[in-house]
């Protein structure tokens, strides 16, 4: 029997190959966009003028920017990022920091109070770059009821010149703009689990036609969602989106393995017996930690894993694909609403961002078809592996980067 034959017909096969790949994943794989965040307000209390300033980022993200959180990790941690900004040199800290942290919301925050004779006229950020050149930090300085600027820092610009903003407003506005374009190109480039999940949309949609309307769904289902998101209608929990996200590019795969198996309904009965063992694990070890939700994926991918089996039933892509998508939205919107735009702004900030993920996205996609039409062409040895190889790595990474996260 051809190994071809042996993997679409054997389900113990598949299974190993991806439990191999998946324990070989480099935790680098598993990489979640590094964003933070920080609030400048002017206050004035007679003759004096005050900052109070405030640093927000993901706990996952510290976690793996400052390594393991474990001891008396706070101070440590709030010291570092405090000292990682420089403001003008009058500018002195009054107070103690304040902590808020928050496991349930995935989020650490640290404030601190500046006193700023002549208020704030510059910000130098050299937060976490020395760790991730990929990391971004968005700030908004807020110098009176109605007027706030903000700027994107990247390891490439460090420096925000206020006094500068101050003076040409609309060219602040367009800069911003601009940069939220930037930050969105570079939210869905350096996005490896949303790159993987286009790459399997396009796996199973080889043809251009099909593949642009699946594409079209999966955008609509993320702008939907990173727009609710952005505006703070809906805030989910944002570590089991992270891992939901991961589960999605699996589900990409083993649906791309159950169509091209001999014996549809056996893989889907061993892949239910799997998720149902897991499901089981997962509730002794962890005690019911997401427990409504797992449950509600363990439900979901069997009834759409089960539906595969019959005939009549056409492709699934577009509909997984704009479910999905809404899962990917509010990884793609993270938590921007942190930052608390005005209305205005808010807009221009949804707009540019969504703008720049629909851009990356175009040339992701682009680049995949190119690749992929290119490599079906060639004959080479085995030709009818290298599908399945695909899908096998798009599963073995989807199931690390789910559980990875929900643990």
């Amino acid at each position: 029997m051809k190994l071809i034959d042996i993997l679409k017909s054997d389900f113990n096969f598949s299974f190993s190959l991806i439990l191999i790949l998946s324990i070989l994943s480099l935790d680098a794989f598993s990489h979640q966009r590094s964003e933070s965040y920080s609030k400048w307000v002017l206050e004035e209390d007679g003759f004096s003028n005050f900052i109070k300033a405030s640093f927000t980022i993901r706990l996952s993200n510290l976690d793996k920017l400052e390594g393991p959180l474990y001891g008396q990790w706070e101070k440590r941690v709030s010291e570092n990022i405090i000292s990682s900004f420089s403001v003008n040199e009058n500018c002195l800290i009054t107070d103690d920091p304040r902590l808020d942290i928050s496991r349930a919301e995935d989020i650490f925050k640290v404030s601190w109070l500046l006193s700023c004779p002549n208020g704030l006229e510059e910000i130098k950020a050299d937060i976490f770059f020395d760790k991730d050149p990929t990391h971004s930090h968005i700030a908004r300085y807020t110098y009176s009821e109605d007027d706030s600027f903000e700027k994107l820092f990247t390891s490439q610009m460090r420096v925000w010149k206020i006094a500068e903003s101050n003076q040409d407003k609309e060219s602040s506005i367009n800069s911003a703009f601009i940069d939220y374009i930037i930050l969105g190109i570079k939210h869905i480039s350096t996005g490896y689990d949303h790159l993987a999940f286009i790459f399997g949309l396009l796996l199973l949609n080889p043809k251009l036609k099909k593949l642009i309307i699946v594409i079209t769904g999966f955008t609509l289902g993320h702008s939907l969602t990173l727009s609710l998101a952005v505006l703070d209608l809906v805030r989910p929990v944002s570590l089991f989106i992270e891992a939901l996200i991961g589960f999605s590019i699996a589900l990409l795969g083993i649906e791309f393995l159950v169509r091209q198996s001999k014996n549809k309904r056996n893989f889907v009965n061993n892949i239910s017996l799997f998720l149902a063992f897991f499901f089981f694990a997962y509730i002794f070890i962890f005690e019911g930690k997401d427990i409504l939700g797992f449950f509600g994926i363990s439900l979901f991918t069997f009834c759409y894993l089960n539906l595969l089996t019959i005939k009549s039933v056409r492709s699934f892509s577009l509909f997984i694909a704009c479910v999905f998508g809404l899962i990917h939205g509010f990884g793609f919107g993270g938590f921007l609403f942190e930052v608390g735009f005005s209305q205005e702004k808010l807009l221009k900030a949804l707009i540019g961002f969504n703008l720049g993920v629909e851009v990356g996205q175009i040339v992701a996609v682009s680049i995949f078809f190119i690749l992929l039409s290119w490599i079906n062409k060639l004959k080479l040895n085995y030709q009818d592996l290298i599908n399945p190889a695909f899908a096998i790595s798009l599963v073995s990474l989807g199931l690390y980067w789910f559980v990875y996260r929900i643990i």
